[in-house]
């Protein structure tokens, strides 16, 4: 039987564990809370009942959501909010970096009011964002200096199905079918993005 080491076992049989999570007491919202006043006014912004409100939404918010879905848990409390103050408000979040906004999940922009080190698992079929945490990921480095870019962070993303889906029958929802196209006059092959309803 061949002798692996614990990191090399792991690697090969399984993804590391996810590192539990426990919902964040309302002390951690109220010092987060806090954390977003500081910077509003560090920035010269205006701190507002309806940044706080968005803010804690997100904070509270274990879904990654998309403007969309905040809009719906906010406007319940402040009824006068529009779309548009969430678009803004999320906008100066993330510039203040409070917020971060994950690239190129479905359709929508999703946002994670958690900014501490953490990668996602991302569900290609019900576009479930779950957080994942692994000391490896997190030591990943660049082998170069791409163009000149310098990269603050690394974040790993895996797409794939959740357990639910996995367990489920159901047609994936970003699946790509193939068909036959014409281009300047020659017939291709390609994948087509179905819309969702």
């Amino acid at each position: 039987m061949e002798n692996l080491s614990t990191v090399s076992r792991s690697r090969r049989s399984a993804p590391p564990a996810r590192r539990p999570s426990s919902p964040p007491t309302g002390a951690a919202h109220a010092a987060r809370i806090e954390r977003l006043v500081a910077r509003c006014r560090e920035a010269g912004m205006a701190v507002t009942p309806q940044r706080i409100a968005i803010y804690r939404a997100l904070l509270e918010a274990n879904d990654h959501p998309n403007p969309e879905a905040i809009y719906t848990r906010v406007r319940s409390t402040m009824p006068s909010l529009s779309l548009a103050t969430i678009y803004k408000t999320l906008d100066a979040l993330a510039g203040l970096g409070l917020v971060s906004e994950l690239p190129a999940t479905g359709n929508s922009r999703r946002y994670d009011a958690n900014i501490d080190l953490h990668h996602h698992l991302v569900c290609t079929r019900c576009d479930r964002v779950t957080d994942y945490y692994d000391p490896a990921l997190d030591r990943i480095t660049l082998p170069s200096r791409p163009a000149g870019f310098r990269a603050r962070r690394v974040s790993v993303h895996f797409h794939g199905l959740c357990a639910n889906c996995a367990n489920t029958r159901a047609p994936r929802r970003s699946s790509r079918p193939f068909r036959k196209e014409r281009h300047n006059g020659q017939e291709l092959e390609g994948a087509v993005r179905r819309a969702r309803s």
